[in-house]
């Protein structure tokens, strides 16, 4: 992110746009529903076929920030909370961009949040003409299970991670356009390569939902441990919530604590003892020096090796759920890292 001053950054962008041809920009926002706003843009003013000028701008919105947002972006509230809003920069923004080519992944998407935040300041709508580098993607690799800009990126053997921040977005979004726009015909993926796009698109897809998921839950919530931290690491993180197999033999510790409680537990390295993944590693979860139960083998293999050898300090909730207050059942899910890929 940029230090220098929004005022002098943005009056340099608009005089520089006069030199450009293309813009290829993205944005951040707070979600992709009816109700969310920027909070980054990043733009790359392109001149003779080249890029000639660099924007970068964080924007404080009127809203929270969702966990999950930043969980995907690394933007936090403290980043917002001294950056410009929106009636700051979007006017000037979109004065600079609409005589340009409008350039960038899933285009559309980032034309219509501009166009939110536009119309609710009074702004004339972009009408540009667009070029979308996920349509031509789509079009070049025809049997590609996702053209998302990492999987395009891996497509093209460009070597790069998707940040989710605007103006590493953009950068990479020209990067591809460069390589699509020199492709003679499409590409048609053998059969394992679709299979592993498909696999790769669907961890995606399900990290990315529960993310969603775990800040629109946790949103409204106190997760303070309401019990004595044990001395050990601690791994604190929210993003995974894995159930604990054997928990509902431990009702008399669990119900002290009740529905809806965040607790500290211990974590350590331990082996399945019975059924048909006997002998598969696994964690035990211990509270108040109780072990509670064992997180399952096909989680345990999403998960290894972020518990170290000593074991950790961890935080697990008891859920509020409909279903177990009626049958008055307690149930245990420790709080974890986010699953690792299958190249991890």
């Amino acid at each position: 992110m940029s230090t220098a001053d929004p005022i002098e950054q943005l009056w340099s962008f608009v005089a520089a746009a006069g030199n450009a041809d293309a813009v290829v920009f993205d944005t951040e926002t707070t979600g992709i529903g009816d109700d969310a706003r920027i909070i980054e843009i990043g733009a790359l003013l392109i001149g003779d076929d080249a890029p000639i000028y660099e924007y970068d701008q964080l924007i404080q919105p009127p809203t929270r920030l969702p966990a999950g947002i930043t969980e995907l972006t690394g933007i936090t509230e403290s980043d917002l909370a001294d950056q410009p809003d929106a009636g700051f920069v979007i006017p000037q923004f979109l004065t600079a961009i609409r005589p340009l080519l409008l350039i960038g992944h899933n285009v559309s998407f980032d034309i219509r949040m501009l166009n939110v935040e536009g119309g609710l300041l009074g702004c004339r709508e972009v009408s540009n003409d667009s070029l979308d580098t996920m349509t031509m993607s789509r079009r070049m690799f025809p049997n590609a299970p996702s053209c998302s800009l990492q999987e395009v990126m891996r497509l093209l053997d460009i070597n790069e991670i998707e940040e989710h921040r605007a103006i590493s977005d953009a950068r990479q979004t020209w990067q591809c356009l460069q390589q699509l726009k020199h492709m003679k015909d499409p590409v048609v993926l053998p059969d394992d390569e679709v299979e592993e796009s498909r696999r790769r698109h669907a961890m995606t897809k399900r990290r990315r939902t529960n993310a969603y998921m775990r800040s629109s839950y946790l949103s409204n919530r106190n997760t303070t441990p309401v019990n004595a931290k044990p001395d050990g690491m601690v791994i604190d993180q929210f993003v995974s919530g894995v159930t604990v197999s054997g928990d509902t033999v431990h009702q008399d510790v669990l119900s002290r604590y009740g529905y809806d409680a965040w607790l500290w537990v211990t974590v350590s390295h331990g082996i399945i003892e019975s059924g048909k993944n006997t002998g598969h590693p696994t964690l035990c979860v211990a509270l108040d020096g109780v072990e509670i139960g064992r997180i399952p083998a096909l989680q345990e293999e999403r998960h290894r090796g972020q518990v170290p050898p000593e074991g950790a300090v961890m935080v697990a909730h008891i859920p509020n759920s409909k279903a177990d207050r009626e049958s008055g059942i307690y149930r245990l899910r420790l709080q974890m890292p986010a699953e690792n890929s299958r190249e991890d």
